[in-house]
């Protein structure tokens, strides 16, 4: 089976509901506050105990994109509004299932909705991500890189269409974690 295949694979599993356990962090206190719907998405995470853990700068929008993107100490958000107004893509490494392994999650593209998604990792990995009876405007991507890699993932939305399949609204904003 090809790289390509695996991470596809382990998408669908993943999207189809496998058990994922976050371990909080111990009480701490983050000297950076995130805001807005980073700060937002970082707080349905857990917030200060968030599995990312705290934030390690400012916010900063991304050069040639619309959008924002900030560092935490386990990963990215990032903040992707040509893909929907309030799309966010986060990255970070977590344990799941008793394994050490990056999430990847995205959501909510409204007001788009997609038939599947493109999914690009650094390496030259790509996968597509089919849904089916999931919700089309988010969802979550595993893979397991082995310890201490770093990858990067970006994504994008797309409708069965003939004579080719349309990916109107682009790829998001890249986002990386790197493996425990």
């Amino acid at each position: 089976m090809n790289k390509t295949l695996r991470i596809a694979a382990t998408a669908v599993m993943v999207v189809a509901g496998s058990a994922f356990v976050a371990q909080p962090a111990s009480a701490r206190s983050c000297q950076i506050q995130p805001y807005g719907l980073i700060g937002d998405y970082w707080s349905s995470l857990g917030g200060e105990n968030a599995i990312i853990g705290c934030p390690t700068d400012e916010e900063r929008g991304v050069p040639n994109r619309n959008g924002r993107r900030q560092n935490f100490d386990d990963g990215q958000i990032a903040w992707s509004p040509d893909q929907g107004p309030k799309m966010i893509v986060a990255a970070y490494s977590a344990r799941i299932n008793g394994r050490n392994g990056l999430v990847f999650r995205w959501g909510p593209s409204t007001p788009f909705n997609y038939d599947y998604y493109r999914v690009t990792l650094s390496g030259g990995l790509k996968g597509e991500l089919k849904l089916k009876d999931q919700p089309r405007t988010r969802g979550r991507l595993v893979v397991y890189p082995g310890a201490g890699k770093r990858v990067s993932f970006s994504l994008m939305g797309c409708d069965n269409k003939l004579p080719s399949d349309t990916c109107r609204q682009g790829w998001t904003i890249w986002v990386s974690a790197t493996s425990s």
